[in-house]
């Protein structure tokens, strides 16, 4: 039987992991044009306190959301619940804690923090709080989205 709510504290079911190496470093800052010398210069990032490039924190962002949509866990969760995602609508409270350099490997953990009804019987209004670690388990970024959820015809 389909559910009406997702409660809060429902977790949603991260199952896939991400090493982050030079390719990808290279390949995404260049696509969203974050070039600045801590990410794309070596010999300036020598002398920074990371003694390396690191990831820019919007990609960063990108990479632990993409965490909890990889593999479709957030969207089968939804499904089993009788939703479907309608739209992004904003993400708050972001702080990222931690670099991430070369080889680090992240891994999501998230949950539901909010699932409450909108004007629209057939809409509701799903937030999620995603935490991100690396392989050290030391947090990277922590962060709540919402999105607009649209119940499914049966």
């Amino acid at each position: 039987m389909v559910s009406e709510s997702i409660a809060a504290g429902t977790k949603i079911r991260c199952r896939v992991n991400r090493t982050i190496d030079k390719g990808d470093f290279s390949l995404l800052h260049s696509f969203c044009w974050f070039i600045l010398p801590v990410h794309c210069d070596a010999e300036y990032a020598k002398q920074t306190w990371f003694g390396e490039r690191s990831l820019a924190a919007p990609i960063i962002f990108v990479v632990a959301d993409g965490l909890v949509h990889r593999g479709d866990a957030l969207t089968e969760l939804l499904e089993e619940h009788g939703f479907s995602i309608a739209a992004y609508v904003g993400i708050e409270n972001v702080k990222f804690t931690q670099p991430v350099l070369f080889g680090d490997t992240l891994r999501a953990e998230a949950e539901v923090t909010a699932f409450r009804p909108t004007k629209n019987p057939l809409r509701s209004l799903l937030s999620y709080t995603n935490k991100t670690y690396n392989q050290r388990n030391e947090l990277v970024v922590e962060y709540t989205s919402s999105m607009l959820v649209q119940k499914q015809s049966q």
